[in-house]
């Protein structure tokens, strides 16, 4: 966004407009980033401890605090986007431009919030990969094409950058949260004793090659000794 916003018809205020909407995102992003990897850890956990129908209620939960922080940014942004606008700037034209985004962003962050969540699920229950695919063709196959499409052919400038991050927020979420809500909890939780019982495995091997090594470390030092 940033390096399109300088290519628009008025770079000025395009870029400090965007300098505003990162800071913003950048603030609300805290709560989700939290959110995920809280629920990293307590699926994990659960998952690893055979409990699948309580990894299922903590990814229900998290989601759904997910949502109850998403719409409050809504709201903060809807309703104090002048105020907000004012703590980063005086100038009339930035200022107008941002108070348009960012009711436009806070729908962003409606479906930012929980898809961010349901990553720190998927990570927790050993699919990162998952997310980490749906996010890029998300980002760079939806939102980036979108946001190009509406600024520069469609001339909305940098208000048309914002909805391509709209379009890529939605795909995101939809493609995230149906992933999760199809999730089999019980093979995830056949698979997390499968992976534990590897790495256990693996551990057993490590130990009895570190026992081995100081037991021909102990022989060779009395074998020196003798000859000594």
């Amino acid at each position: 966004m940033t390096i399109l916003a300088g290519y628009l018809s008025e770079p000025r205020v395009a870029l400090a407009t965007s300098a505003i909407v990162i800071q913003t995102t950048s603030l609300m992003y805290t709560l989700p980033t939290a959110l995920s990897a809280s629920a990293s850890t307590r699926v994990g956990n659960e998952l690893g401890a055979g409990r699948p129908s309580r990894a299922r209620l903590a990814a229900v939960v998290t989601i759904g605090l997910a949502l109850l922080t998403s719409f409050i940014g809504l709201i903060w942004t809807v309703l104090g986007r002048e105020a907000w606008g004012r703590v980063f700037t005086k100038d009339n034209e930035v200022l107008e431009l941002t108070m348009i985004v960012l009711p436009i962003i806070g729908l962003c962050e409606l479906a930012n919030c929980p898809q961010t969540t349901s990553c720190g699920i998927l990570r927790g229950s050993a699919r990162p990969g998952i997310g980490a695919t749906i996010n890029f063709y998300s980002f760079y196959m939806v939102g980036a094409p979108l946001a190009i499409a509406l600024s520069f052919v469609w001339g909305l400038g940098f208000v048309g950058l914002c909805y391509g991050l709209l379009g890529a927020q939605i795909a995101c979420v939809i493609s995230i949260l149906t992933v999760v809500f199809k999730t089999d909890w019980e093979k995830e939780s056949l698979k997390a004793k499968d992976l534990v019982a590897k790495s256990d495995h693996f551990s057993h091997a490590a130990d009895q090659t570190v026992k081995c090594e100081e037991g021909i470390g102990f022989l060779n030092n009395k074998r020196l000794d003798f000859e000594k």
